[in-house]
C-alpha cells in the first residue's frame, strides 16, 4: 500500500505543470531580472560581481571550445522547426508593457504605430515555442521632451517533467533525423 503511495506521488509530480514566474524590467536608469521575486541580475549586483572579477581575474583567459562546439552543431532553423511541431509545449502567460518618449512628440507619434505593429509578430514569434494562454502588450507614449524608454514583463511558464522530457526526446529524434 505504502508503494502504492509514493508510486501516486512520483506520477502527479512528474505530470503536474510547475509554474515558474519571472519579471524583466528595463528603463535608462535601472534594470533587473528576478525569478520567483528573487534577483538574478541587477544594476547594483552587477558591480559587485565586476569588482571581485577584477581583483581575481587570471592572467591567461581559456576559451570555451565546449560551447563552441555545441553551437557549431546546432540547425537553429531546424530547432525552431522542431519546437513548432511539437503537440505538448509548455503554457505561458505574459504582461508586457512599455513607456517610451523620443525628446520629440511627432517622433514619438509615428514611433508608436511602429512599435504597436510589432505586438504581432511578437505574439507569432511567442506563439512557435509556446502554447500563448494569456498575452497582453501596453504601449504608452509619454509626450515629453526628454528620453524616456521602460520596459517591464512579468510572465508565468507552466512546465512540467514530463513536458520537458517529451521536448528533449522530440529534439534528439529529429536531431538524429536531420544527420547530425
Amino acid at each position: 500500500m505504502k508503494l502504492f503511495y509514493v508510486f501516486l506521488v512520483v506520477l502527479l509530480i512528474f505530470f503536474i505543470p510547475i509554474p515558474i514566474k519571472f519579471s524583466i524590467y528595463y528603463s535608462t536608469v535601472d534594470y533587473y531580472i528576478k525569478l520567483y521575486g528573487f534577483n538574478l541580475i541587477s544594476k547594483n549586483k552587477k558591480r559587485i560581481t565586476r569588482i571581485k572579477k577584477l581583483k581575481n581575474s587570471p592572467l591567461i583567459k581559456s576559451k570555451h571550445k565546449f560551447f563552441s562546439k555545441i553551437n557549431s552543431k546546432i540547425n537553429f532553423k531546424h530547432l525552431i522547426s522542431t519546437l513548432n511541431n511539437l503537440k505538448y509545449r509548455p503554457l505561458l502567460k505574459i504582461n508586457l508593457s512599455m513607456e517610451y518618449s523620443l525628446n520629440d512628440a511627432a517622433r514619438t507619434a509615428i514611433f508608436y504605430g511602429v512599435i504597436y505593429n510589432t505586438t504581432s509578430l511578437t505574439y507569432i514569434l511567442l506563439n512557435y515555442l509556446f502554447n500563448i494562454k494569456k498575452f497582453n502588450f501596453k504601449i504608452t507614449p509619454v509626450f515629453d521632451d526628454n528620453f524616456l524608454l521602460k520596459i517591464e514583463t512579468s510572465s508565468i511558464i507552466f512546465l512540467s517533467l514530463a513536458n520537458i522530457i517529451y521536448i528533449i526526446i522530440n529534439l534528439l529524434k529529429n536531431n538524429d533525423k536531420q544527420g547530425r
